[in-house]
């Protein structure tokens, strides 16, 4: 889109609106009606085409001013479904994907269920291998049920319950790393629970576009709509209007998924390091297991904050 500015001669803007000096005059201060005025400004006006910048290039800027020295510790991809417009930030570098990694689990088993290969209501039984702290309800229980699968997806993405995450990985056809190869056609993604912006990006993008082909894919969205975390990329959003999934490790905090604006797009915001980190790692664990001392309390707001003005960003630029 572009905009046409006229800019009146210095002593023509300064008889009009009665200033004096030499001020700097504001565009609405400026009359631009000559009929009213009764002056013909044909030769004595200058026409300035100037062009608005793109959303990616405002995106850019709003980016580059929160995360300030944090450039490279955050990853970032960006896709508007309708436009197709992107912007990314590191976008192939490799993250500990922590929970981020259930949206494909679910996804794969899902594919299952729409080929007739598993049910929704199968009965997944608990195994005491199962058992896996860290978020959900699961764990706190003296005697874990046994759950169907449909359960299982509803707590594995609403509560990121890690025992039904696993529950599920002990049915799933094949891992979570071939399947995202095999969804993003990249080989190259290491076994071991890594994940770049991009590639979480690639698989939103098909969870969001297919979810006439799997019509299970629907059900998954809503149920990443009612999660319980609402400290990243939906703080500052209408909780209806996305649908996400945050992962924690230590010193990584993330969140992943579409939201439903003027035009849907794709968002994943992937952090590492983001604030003081410790000098040992927890329990004496490998290096990914140092941790932020403020458990991610900056993480999330920066992702938060980038969330906002993206939302913003592409709210206005459909005006």
């Amino acid at each position: 889109m572009r905009k046409k500015y006229i800019f009146m001669l210095l002593s023509l803007t300064i008889l009009l609106v009665g200033c004096k000096g030499k001020e700097a005059l504001k565009e609405e201060d400026v009359i631009l009606d000559k009929e009213v005025v009764g002056v013909d400004f044909t030769e004595k006006e200058e026409v300035l085409d100037v062009e608005e910048k793109s959303l990616v290039e405002l995106i850019e800027e709003k980016v580059n001013e929160i995360i300030g020295n944090y450039k490279d510790n955050v990853a970032i991809y960006f896709k508007n479904m309708n436009t197709n417009e992107e912007y990314t930030l590191n976008e192939n570098t490799y993250y500990v994907a922590a929970s981020t990694n259930k949206i494909p689990l679910s996804m794969m088993i899902l594919d299952d269920v729409n080929n007739g290969n598993k049910s929704l209501n199968d009965i997944l039984y608990f195994r005491e291998e199962d058992r896996e702290g860290g978020s959900g309800t699961l764990y706190y229980l003296d005697k874990v049920p046994n759950l169907t699968i449909g359960e299982a997806i509803y707590l594995s993405i609403v509560d990121s319950d890690n025992i039904a995450k696993n529950m599920l990985t002990r049915v799933a056809s094949t891992s979570v790393t071939d399947y995202m190869r095999y969804i993003t056609n990249d080989n190259d993604i290491p076994y071991g629970n890594y994940i770049t912006a991009k590639q979480l990006g690639i698989l939103l993008n098909n969870l969001y576009e297919n979810q006439e082909t799997n019509k299970y894919y629907t059900t998954l969205i809503d149920y990443m709509t009612k999660t319980n975390y609402h400290d990243r990329l939906d703080k500052y959003i209408d909780y209806d209007k996305v649908a996400h999934k945050i992962g924690n490790y230590y010193r990584y905090y993330h969140d992943a998924g579409i939201i439903y604006g003027e035009d849907p797009y794709v968002l994943v915001i992937l952090t590492k390091d983001i604030g003081e980190l410790s000098n040992e790692s927890y329990d004496n664990g490998g290096e990914d297991e140092r941790f932020v001392l403020d458990w991610g309390e900056e993480a999330c707001e920066l992702i938060a904050k980038i969330s906002k003005e993206i939302y913003t960003l592409v709210e206005v630029s459909k005006k």
